[in-house]
């Protein structure tokens, strides 16, 4: 009998209701205000109303940024049978990303990476923390990153069960200090 390769979908699943009426509220913002700096744009065409504006056009921007924030989902599949993968970002009925090819893969690795926020740019952090990423190494020494969380278990097991699918090792670097090898698959 000859075995079929299951197929690997990792996905962030559907946003919570919560954010996506947040992000529907931040999308409504984003029309409005490009509305109103177009009709103002039209109405008064001065350098003052020119720089309002402007402003109104960046607050657009930002509200825009956020309303991406609160729906975006993001996934990974990987085909085994042909040896492809894809990282699709979906927004809505939007969909982008395209197939690669699987390079022959080392192992799965987790780790903590730093992270920190300068809202306003004057260098100093405002809010700082770990992310643990899930990284894919092939070639040696090439990567790529296929999950995020701010939670070491969860990244862990994200880790777990996709070395188990593609039949690789798993290293647990959770803890920078402490790397290791990850034999209970």
């Amino acid at each position: 009998m000859e075995k079929t390769l299951d197929n690997v979908i990792i996905s962030e699943g559907r946003r919570p209701f919560w954010q996506t009426i947040i992000a529907a509220l931040f999308y409504t913002a984003t029309v409005v205000l490009f509305l109103i700096a177009v009709v103002s744009l039209f109405l008064d065409f001065s350098m003052e109303s020119f720089k309002g504006v402007i402003a109104i056009i960046s607050l657009s921007i930002i509200t825009f940024g956020y309303a991406l924030k609160f729906s975006t989902i993001n996934n990974v599949y990987f085909d085994l049978e042909n040896r492809k993968y894809k990282k699709e970002v979906v927004v809505g009925p939007f969909k982008a990303g395209k197939w690669i090819e699987l390079p022959e893969i080392d192992y799965i690795s987790v780790f903590r990476q730093a992270w920190s926020k300068d809202s306003d740019g004057d260098g100093r952090t405002d809010s700082s923390g770990y992310v643990y990423d899930v990284n894919v190494w092939y070639n040696t020494s090439k990567h790529f990153t296929i999950y995020s969380n701010g939670y070491p278990e969860a990244s862990l097991e994200m880790g777990r069960q996709l070395a188990v699918k593609l039949n690789t090792d798993l290293l647990d670097a959770t803890d920078p200090f402490n790397k290791e090898w990850v034999d209970d698959l």
